[in-house]
């Protein structure tokens, strides 16, 4: 069936248009929350626990719920990622000396992407 004549729409049917419709309502109000419901979980974890800490690293979180990759690569390389997981490493495990080379992953990253032929 042509794409002319195909009385369902590019989307698909009517009901799975307005299911996607309505989840993407329900994650722009979760947009505006997240940075709240962190800073909540921060304050709860600092004053019940005394975690004030390695708490902080919650707001690490915050750009990478924003960043919206395309693909798996994207979400796991990206610079924000790679420095909470070197923090991770380093103020829970103690393995700052071996993790650093992790921010090696940031250019090979970039490397990656060019050679695909994808830009940003």
């Amino acid at each position: 069936m042509s794409e002319q004549n195909n009385p369902l729409g590019p989307e698909g049917s009517y009901y799975e248009a307005k299911e996607r419709e309505q989840a993407r309502a329900a994650e722009r109000k979760w947009d505006g929350v997240y940075p709240i419901f962190i800073t909540f979980l921060y304050l709860v974890l600092g004053g019940v626990f005394h975690l004030w800490h390695p708490g902080w690293l919650l707001f690490l979180t915050i750009p990478l719920y924003y960043m919206k990759p395309k693909t798996e690569a994207d979400r796991w390389l990206n610079p924000v990622m790679i420095t909470l997981i070197y923090l991770v490493l380093g103020f829970f495990f103690n393995l700052w000396h071996p993790a650093w080379l992790i921010f090696l992953a940031i250019p090979a990253a970039e490397i990656m992407k060019k050679s695909d032929g994808r830009k940003e």
